[in-house]
């Protein structure tokens, strides 16, 4: 058994299937522009840098999808009232609108995917991830 093939396998399987559902019911927001709005939800007024860094994607590369959400005015950028050149970024009321409606669609999938999975196996399953991950730094 490959689990390494078994696990991408897995994660392509369900990246695609979200982001099937959400070009269909949320005009296509692509992946990684889901995953800055739930960083965001989760840790909101954050600067570049540090959200570049959260992403594990580089500064020029986040700051494109930014620029992007910005236009469908999902983000602003606040300018930093000691240092101008320091900006955060924050979801926007509507912004926040979204990313709730996308976490819906992305629990319904999940939900979907674990019906007849015993709570056991899943406390299991949950215990070997936490495991693997904490060995990885």
């Amino acid at each position: 058994m490959n689990i390494g093939l078994i696990m991408g396998d897995l994660i392509k399987s369900v990246g695609k299937q979200i982001a099937t559902s959400f070009i269909e019911n949320e005009k296509g927001i692509p992946m990684e522009s889901y995953m800055l709005l739930n960083i965001l939800y989760e840790q909101d007024n954050i600067i570049l840098h540090d959200l570049a860094n959260i992403m594990k994607k580089d500064k020029s590369g986040v700051l494109r999808q930014i620029d992007a959400l910005e236009k469908q005015k999902l983000v602003v950028r606040i300018a930093d009232s000691e240092d101008r050149r320091k900006k955060t970024i924050t979801l926007t009321k509507e912004g926040v609108k979204k990313i709730e409606r996308l976490r819906e669609i992305e629990a319904t999938i999940f939900n979907n995917l674990l019906k007849g999975v015993p709570e056991k196996d899943l406390k299991i399953f949950e215990s070997v991830l936490n495991t693997m991950r904490s060995k990885i730094s």
